[in-house]
């Protein structure tokens, strides 16, 4: 009973180690910083109803 348990921990670890190291290459871990607000261009900001109606028509063409 000790070997079979023994063998099934080692086959998990290895199928875990094998799906971590697919997740990690797919990039499955990898961290995006969100885009602050004041990074956004004005029209942007009006199309997301940010601006009060007519201010941002002046500087969109």
């Amino acid at each position: 009973m000790k070997k079979f348990l023994l063998y099934v921990f080692l086959g998990l670890a290895i199928l875990a180690g094998i799906l971590a190291y697919v997740l990690y290459s797919e990039g499955a871990f990898q961290t995006y910083e969100p885009t602050k607000e004041s990074d956004l261009k004005p029209f942007m900001k009006c199309e997301a109803g940010k601006c009060a109606a007519g201010k941002c028509a002046a500087g969109n063409k």
